[in-house]
């Protein structure tokens, strides 16, 4: 006896029996009576038991992970002390007293749902001790209490959160100061004087008018202006520099330019890529029309909340046209735009991760949520629970973005625009004459002897017993049927005790058979056929098989040539994948549709059954001749019809979602973990985003009966776009302010949360985010434009004495923050002074040579000098301009990119063989110009300085270049000099 058990004294059987009940009875569970013996032996036994068999085991394999000493609780579960077994973890009480089937314990210790420990599954032996102890009702002498604390979570009180706090209006600050030209800089001077001392405001630090046009450039277009128009800017400022900003904002909206320009930075969110990701990473060939389709959205200035409801459920809105409907299909390709390994072998395992990669998506793009840590335990920060993680979880298990396969693909949705519909037809029409003909002529060559040989054998051939069959056979008794279906065994031939046949009128009827098959390789699928004239003449069935999805045909009303089975095809299956075959019952031809079994026989096997099939006595009554006939001309048309199908017009398509046939609530699932499920969750929103008092719930915004019917998705979308969301509004419009002023208000622009940053001046984000949804329609221009027209937006980068003792991290923005080009602008303007940007290429597919996988591709296969956006971006393959200056990384939602300065972009820029050529296009060009003063190099240096930095260039800068020009001031080699140091140059690259 162990030494545990020492300090237990039991001085006489009386007491020993009361204290034998004080330990066996756990809770209110209590072993039965006759378990029970009124002897110092039983219970001395019992505790020796636990002693010597069960604490042993528990200390060497489980307390490391499930004690109080333990530096983390995995599961919420403490399994040394009595208390800790009976309370339970995330998944509830560890153990049944009595009842080792009903114990999550014992199952764990199997490795039937979590595996318990982790590293290596118990003995046989061990497993069989807890089984015992807990049937004997798991006596525990162990005393103390579960010290987890389990947090809990008060929705209530997370609404008083800043950021779940509903949307009000803010009156605007009566500052009276001349400075302030907008709502927007009374704001500012507010924050300004409480932060100062004196309660005065900052000194004016206004910018000049170059740096302000280029500024203004870079935020809206992301171009360098041209020489003319720093020159037309530059007067029209000198006349009323108001006037100016006001046209100029205007023309620069209107472009092109601002949704190129702006649809690069929502890219950026959508985690925008034309590749999957992972170790063979493949091609996503349409994902280009989502970008299209993002840049049209913003030069057309879409409200914001139609952008989020296409995002979420394009596919599901009412459209009034070919083009909305393209459009709406297109933007719900948001969904499925995330880095996903699609060769994932488990599944649901699969199914559940694109699940979460939308949800955090989701949740990062449009609430500034971290939702994904939510699919483990509840948030640790945010007052956000597992239970609203699967209530969205339940809206995107009923959307389908996954088609089956060993390597399964993503969903797509035909286009109506750009579709030749006439073409189509006529294809369609020539299409159907040939399967008509195929279809006869197969039909001709089954019927022939059909009923000579019924009358010589009017008994029917019947078939042999279910289990003698070769393959994998699934019966009718193991389908999954639904709709109306009908048992019998009137007509031989059937398996098993009998079959089911459908009635009429057929709706919402069909028949699953799924199988799990021995071995990878290809099978032959044949169906058991009791035929009659009553049947459907073509009935069409799904198959799933390693290679997708095909769908084949079957008459009913003909004889098989065994006169049992037919043969459906040919198909290649896998053991990790479910086998698949489901009779779609409701779109047959008219008849009745009969269900039996469904065979799956390994190809190598087919002789052996065809030398054991029985004879077709009607042979002997068909002419050889016909016969050999009907199958040449059968030969022939089959091969007409095979050309023919590779002549189909192309389809357009784009990827997209779709609702799931099957629609409904999903369990909650315990730490995550796919096959570990708890209860069922509504289908419903973050509950703590919700105003209170407003529905959360699916079902509480629809009637019950629709549930089902619904995926929920179309209901998420108008619950996230509502002006009474209180994150939506203040995310995007956080957005639009970091990149006008190059700092968002909320510097974690993803994050909203508690470990997020909190705003800086959260009166005007308020005002700006109330007055975006419910006075400006969710206008994205309507906002730009009042932010660039503020006295903000025109301040110098640099910072006064005073602006830095007032506001070291420019907090209150009392200056402009200084900001270097993104990775696209920067290129662009490369481009744009060599003279090589092309600007007409707007829309369509970039890829110059599309593959399979991304690492195939080659940048320099592709037309460079489009604009930045529209080079193809794959997450395998970036483009080292972009990797070299921290372009956007599309495997996650990235609202705000990482700002690295390293000696490598330095170097970059001084020795791309891209840059340099772009330096000696930009000299060529110029040394041609007419502008060029040739007997004038300072003047033709200023000009240069002006081109690249859209500056005066300073006296210092003249001396240096003009003495790299020389003697020769028609060099176009000298000239490249002079192009390359100025674009290698910190003004360059940096806007003020």
């Amino acid at each position: 006896m162990s030494g545990h058990c020492d300090r237990i004294q039991l001085p006489s059987a009386r007491g020993m029996l009361a204290t034998a009940l004080t330990v066996i009875t756990i809770g209110n569970a209590q072993l039965p009576a006759d378990e029970i013996k009124d002897s110092d032996q039983t219970v001395q036994q019992q505790m020796d038991f636990f002693e010597t068999r069960i604490r042993p085991v528990l200390v060497e394999h489980c307390y490391s992970c499930h004690s109080a000493e333990s530096k983390d609780i995995r599961g919420g579960l403490l399994l040394d002390t009595r208390a800790g077994l009976l309370n339970g973890g995330d998944s509830g009480p560890a153990l049944v007293p009595g009842k080792p089937s009903d114990s999550v314990l014992i199952a764990a210790l199997k490795h039937e749902t979590v595996e318990m420990p982790p590293d290596q599954k118990l003995s046989d032996a061990i497993i069989r001790d807890f089984e015992t102890w807990i049937a004997q009702g798991a006596a525990d002498p162990r005393e103390g209490e579960s010290k987890v604390q389990k947090r809990t979570i008060d929705i209530d009180k997370g609404r008083d959160f800043w950021a779940f706090r509903p949307l009000q209006p803010v009156t605007v600050p009566m500052v009276g100061d001349e400075w302030a030209l907008s709502d927007v800089d009374r704001f500012l001077v507010k924050a300004h004087r409480t932060k100062s001392a004196n309660d005065t405001s900052l000194t004016p630090n206004d910018a000049g008018p170059d740096v302000i046009l280029r500024r203004l450039m870079f935020v809206l277009t992301g171009l360098v202006p041209t020489v003319d128009e720093q020159r037309e800017f530059a007067a029209a400022w000198d006349q009323d520099s108001q006037a100016a900003m006001e046209s100029t904002i205007d023309r620069l909206l209107a472009s092109p330019r601002f949704g190129e320009r702006w649809g690069r930075h929502w890219l950026d969110v959508a985690r925008y890529a034309e590749s999957t990701g992972g170790g063979r990473s493949m091609m996503l060939p349409d994902a280009w029309r989502f970008r299209d389709y993002v840049i049209q959205s913003f030069h057309q200035d879409k409200p914001f909340d139609k952008l989020v409801r296409e995002h979420l459920a394009g596919d599901l809105l009412p459209f009034e046209s070919d083009e909305q409907h393209d459009e709406q299909v297109t933007g719900s390709g948001y969904l499925m735009l995330g880095a996903i390994n699609y060769e994932e072998q488990d599944k649901e395992q699969l199914r559940m991760d694109v699940v979460d990669e939308q949800i955090d998506s989701m949740g990062r793009s449009f609430l500034g949520m971290t939702l994904g840590c939510c699919r483990c335990h509840d948030h640790k920060f945010d007052p956000i629970p597992t239970a609203d993680y699967y209530a969205l979880a339940g809206i995107f298990r009923s959307t389908k973005s996954l088609t089956p396969g060993n390597v399964c693909g993503f969903v797509t949705r035909p286009l109506k625009k750009g579709l030749d519909k006439a073409a189509v037809e006529r294809w369609t029409d020539e299409n159907h004459k040939l399967e008509s003909s195929v279809a006869s002529l197969k039909k001709q060559i089954a019927s022939f002897g059909k009923s000579e040989a019924i009358a010589k054998d009017s008994s029917r051939p019947t078939t042999p017993r279910l289990e003698d069959l070769d393959g994998v056979v699934v019966d009718d008794s193991n389908a999954i049927f639904e709709g109306k279906w009908v048992d019998s065994k009137f007509q031989q031939p059937f398996v098993g005790a009998g079959y089911r046949h459908s009635g009429q009128p057929r709706t919402a009827v069909s028949a699953t058979y799924e199988a799990r098959l021995p071995a990878d390789g290809e099978y032959v699928v044949r169906m058991v056929i009791n035929h009659a004239e009553s049947r459907s003449d073509k009935v069409p069935l799904l198959i799933a098989h390693a290679d997708g999805e095909s769908i084949a045909f079957v008459s009913q009303q003909q004889r098989p040539a065994d006169g049992v089975f037919a043969i459906i095809g040919r198909y290649r299956f896998e053991a990790a994948q479910v086998a698949q075959v489901v009779v779609k019952a409701a779109e047959a031809d008219p008849g009745y549709v009969i269900c039996d079994a469904i065979q799956f026989v390994p190809v190598d096997q087919m002789a052996k059954l065809a030398e054991s099939a029985p004879p077709d006595d009607s042979s002997e009554h068909v002419a050889k001749e016909n016969v050999e006939a009907l199958r040449n001309k059968l030969k022939s048309a089959e091969e007409s019809l095979k050309a023919h199908q590779k002549l189909k017009p192309d389809i357009p398509v784009a990827m997209s979602v779709e609702d799931e046939p099957q629609m409904g609530d999903w369990h909650l699932h315990i730490r995550g973990e796919i096959r570990n499920l708890g209860s069922i969750v509504p289908r419903g929103y973050i509950q703590v985003a919700t105003p209170a008092g407003k529905p959360t719930t699916i079902a509480s915004v629809v009637e019950e009966s629709m549930t089902k019917s619904i995926s929920g998705r179309l209901q998420l979308a108008d619950w996230v776009a509502s002006n009474e969301n209180p994150l939506t509004a203040r995310v995007y419009v956080n957005r639009v302010w970091q990149h006008v002023f190059g700092e968002g208000i909320v510097r974690t622009p993803d994050n909203f949360g508690e470990t997020g940053e909190r705003p800086d001046l959260p009166e005007l984000l308020d005002h700006l985010a109330y007055k975006f949804a419910h006075d400006h329609g969710w206008s994205t221009k309507s906002l730009v434009r009042e932010l660039c027209l503020s006295r903000a937006f025109r301040m110098n980068s640099t910072a006064t004495d005073e602006g830095l003792r007032l506001d070291p991290e420019n907090r209150l923005l009392t200056r402009t923050h200084r900001r270097r080009m993104d990775a696209e602008a920067l290129r662009d303007a490369l481009l744009q002074v060599s003279g090589e940007l092309d600007l007409a290429t707007t829309s369509g597919r970039t890829i110059a040579k599309l593959g399979t996988y991304d690492n195939e591709y080659l940048h320099a296969d592709h037309p460079m000098n489009v604009r930045s956006v529209f080079v193809p971006a794959f997450r395998n393959s970036v483009l080292d301009l972009f990797e070299v200056f921290d372009g956007a990384n599309p495997n996650l939602v990235s609202g705000k990119r990482t700002r690295s300065t390293r000696p490598a972009q330095a170097l970059y820029l001084l020795n791309s063989p891209f840059v340099m050529a772009q330096a000696e296009k930009a000299a060529a060009s110029f040394v041609e110009s007419t502008d060029l003063a040739v007997n004038d190099p300072e003047q033709s240096v200023r000009m240069a300085v002006r081109k690249c930095l859209c500056r005066e260039a300073t006296s210092d800068e003249v001396v240096t270049l003009v003495r790299v020009v020389g003697e020769d001031t028609k060099s176009v080699a000298a000239w490249t000099g002079v192009f390359h140091a100025l674009i290698a140059s910190l003004d360059f690259r940096f806007i003020e």
